[in-house]
């Protein structure tokens, strides 16, 4: 192949790669400025990690259930409360979402099949450990298909934590 040839190859491929990446990020900043808020209780879990700094090890309760998913990944049905804490109520394929529903995306566990909430960690600032141990729900953004983003914690007022 000649210099020229490879030299455009590579900054094609290097294009298609930033632009990629630029529309997952658009994608990532619309669902945190229009998703709707949902909260879900959190068990407890690992407060730290020496090697990669600060960060909370979440698992949550949703997962302590009995919800059973037969393909990779699913949706669920959360119930809603008047705080936005959102309770399992049924699989995603039994109909849409009523008043005071959300729908929301799971994977299946590997090891025994049931649903699991992604992301299983969050990161923060050095020092701020002692704050975020308060944690009892994470907070997040989620829109109408499901698909949702971790945007932080909240404590058991359902207020998010900020840090100092």
């Amino acid at each position: 192949m000649r210099p020229m040839m490879r030299r455009a190859l590579f900054l094609a491929t290097g294009l298609a790669v930033l632009v990629t990446l630029g529309w997952s990020v658009r994608d990532f900043e619309a669902l945190m400025a229009s998703g709707d808020v949902v909260l879900l209780e959190l068990a407890p879990a690992d407060p730290r990690s020496l090697i990669q700094g600060d960060y909370m090890r979440l698992a949550y309760a949703v997962e302590r259930e009995a919800i059973h998913l037969d393909a990779p990944a699913g949706t669920i049905i959360l119930g809603l409360d008047e705080r936005r804490v959102g309770r399992f109520r049924r699989l995603g394929g039994t109909g849409a979402p009523g008043p005071g529903e959300k729908a929301f995306r799971v994977s299946r566990n590997v090891s025994d099949a049931r649903a699991m909430v992604e992301p299983h960690s969050f990161l923060f600032q050095e020092g701020q450990a002692d704050l975020y141990a308060k944690a009892r729900y994470g907070i997040f953004r989620v829109d109408a298909s499901g698909r949702h983003l971790l945007v932080g914690l909240a404590d058991a007022d359902a207020r998010k934590i900020e840090p100092r």
